[in-house]
């Protein structure tokens, strides 16, 4: 019975201080101050039978004493700022004035940090000085009144039938929370158990940004960092409802490689980190082929290089270079892009697209042939392939044509007038390969 009658109190405690009488105590608005747009309404008047005139400024300017009178009993401010609300009345032909002061204020977005705990506890901290009051709201209803600082919440008691709590919190001027910032949130109970964090990043093509793709849990704060320099933190549980979520960020330097997530947990519990680097890649030209080039602070358990989105070669961890001279066809571009592994995650360069200007083994061709009757390499022709408009002429020394074919599986078997000549002779193709038409010359050794 005394607990019912302490909550009855408090709650007409809590109503009654929505009003405010003004100071000769003729009048009783509905709110003193409140956010934008601020509706005032006369709620009461204590006012006798004499009194035959009543009527109310709502921005009456009491400095010149100058009153504009108005038939209506409620008003609303769209603008901040301190008001004064007159009452003047005509009591036994003498007009009297009443006043009330009201403040109308801007709508500010609350400053709140929800961190989940692994206890069905949430640690709700409130830095914010602009609001008079805070108050906590479970699926609609109001919950507790919260104090600016950290306010913790076992929320135990409150999951639904989904295993969450759904809820808001508002800030308020005198009680009056209409209008006011609401902050919304939804929790599930943390899972300790989930450590991976990060599943990949990947270098934008102009090593300008990246994305970071990550394995989220439900209801759980992150920080991220760059090269150990905070960049933000994230609590946004909506969006953290995704299996992945893609992240951009600007990369102001190529010295900012390093990607950390960190998975914090409130209430003093620890940490969990997960790190990877980025991977820049760069590729040029020489006479050896094309160029693969690139640099990383991290370590790899392996490191695969990509051309055209195909596997083309694996390194070891301590290696960063590679030339690509094996099918490559001049004029035809190539890109290519450097994945490294590690742990679970891995992460992708940019893309880096060049043209070639030479080829580079388009197609494979041996270098030498033994026409000697054994049955192996006894006729000189480049690998079977599929092309077309194929043309091929052999040349000795003395620049004579020793050899012409137009078809790819018939080669030369090294007789020239009858004879079979050790020496070094050579080939000039010409062939239609994915579109493209590749010139390739070279020298064959004929063994005999």
């Amino acid at each position: 019975m005394l607990r019912l009658i302490i909550n009855l109190f408090f709650l007409f405690l809590y109503n009654f201080s929505f009003s405010q009488t003004s100071e000769l105590g003729r009048f009783t608005v509905n709110v003193k101050n409140g956010c934008l747009p601020l509706e005032i309404e006369i709620v009461s008047e204590n006012l006798d039978t004499s009194i035959s005139v009543v009527q109310y400024d709502f921005d009456y300017n009491q400095t010149n004493n100058l009153f504009n009178p108005s038939s209506s009993k409620s008003h609303t401010y769209n603008s901040s700022g301190k008001y004064i609300i007159a009452q003047a009345i005509n009591q036994d032909g003498v007009e009297k004035i009443d006043i009330l002061e009201i403040e109308a204020f801007e709508k500010r977005d609350l400053i709140i940090d929800i961190k989940n705990c692994s206890n069905n506890s949430l640690e709700i901290n409130i830095d914010d000085n602009y609001y008079d009051g805070y108050k906590l709201f479970i699926r609609g209803n109001f919950h507790e009144y919260l104090s600016n600082g950290t306010n913790l919440l076992d929320y135990s008691g409150l999951l639904d039938n989904n295993n969450s709590v759904e809820g808001y919190i508002i800030g308020e001027f005198d009680d009056n929370e209409k209008n006011c910032s609401k902050y919304n949130f939804k929790i599930v109970p943390v899972n300790n158990n989930i450590i991976n964090i990060i599943d990949s990043v990947v270098l934008s093509d102009d090593k300008t940004k990246f994305d970071l793709i990550y394995n989220p849990e439900k209801s759980t704060n992150y920080e991220v960092l760059i090269d150990n320099n905070l960049d933000s933190i994230y609590f946004t549980p909506s969006f953290l409802y995704f299996s992945h979520s893609s992240l951009e960020f600007l990369n102001k330097g190529f010295n900012q490689r390093c990607i950390k997530i960190i998975k914090k947990y409130g209430c003093g519990e620890p940490e969990i980190e997960d790190e990877i680097c980025l991977i820049y890649l760069n590729a040029f030209e020489n006479d050896n082929g094309i160029n693969i080039e690139f640099n990383s602070n991290d370590k790899y358990d392996s490191i695969a290089i990509y051309r055209d989105n195909i596997i083309i070669n694996s390194l070891n961890d301590d290696e960063n270079k590679f030339i690509d001279n094996n099918g490559i066809i001049k004029n035809k571009e190539y890109c290519y892009q450097v994945v490294g592994y590690k742990s679970n995650k891995k992460s992708l360069s940019n893309n880096f697209c060049i043209i070639s200007n030479n080829n580079y083994n388009p197609i494979p061709i041996p270098n030498a042939f033994t026409p000697n009757g054994d049955g192996l390499n006894d006729f000189f022709k480049p690998f079977p392939l599929q092309v077309s408009d194929y043309k091929m002429l052999i040349f000795n020394k003395y620049g004579e044509k020793v050899f012409e074919s137009n078809d790819i599986n018939l080669g030369w078997d090294g007789y020239f007038k009858g004879k079979i000549i050790q020496d070094v002779y050579v080939y000039k193709i010409e062939l239609m390969k994915d579109n493209e038409m590749v010139f390739i010359n070279g020298k064959i050794l004929l063994v005999k």
